[in-house]
């Protein structure tokens, strides 16, 4: 009897001693396994949603249709479809003078 109550007294002695030391593994793993979660859902910038235009592929005027409203802002209207984008008056501005300009540059190169 002896001997049995010696081993529960010494498993007994050897769990208290080393308790403390595995809830403070337990708690680091943790805590390190939460946070390479939380880093990898919030902390990578390369994963996050990039909106293309969606007129960026149409090129040709036989595709897209160009216009400028009465508050200068530039409209880009799909032909197929009927589906436009509304710009800011700057870059509605910018366009309306790069076509200006290349009209103009065709009427003064056709002259000669």
């Amino acid at each position: 009897m002896k001997e049995s109550q010696t081993f529960n007294q010494t498993t007994v002695a050897f769990i208290k001693k080393h308790t403390k030391n595995v809830f403070s593994v337990i708690v680091a793993v943790s805590i390190a396994a939460t946070s390479f979660k939380l880093g990898a859902k919030y902390g990578n910038p390369e994963k996050k949603e990039i909106v293309e235009n969606p007129y960026s592929h149409a090129f040709s005027p036989e595709e897209i249709s160009i216009a400028v409203n009465e508050s200068n802002e530039l409209i880009m209207i799909e032909r197929a479809t009927g589906k436009y984008i509304v710009y800011s008056d700057q870059i509605g501005q910018t366009i309306f003078g790069m076509y200006a300009n290349r009209i103009h540059q065709e009427v003064i190169n056709a002259g000669k």
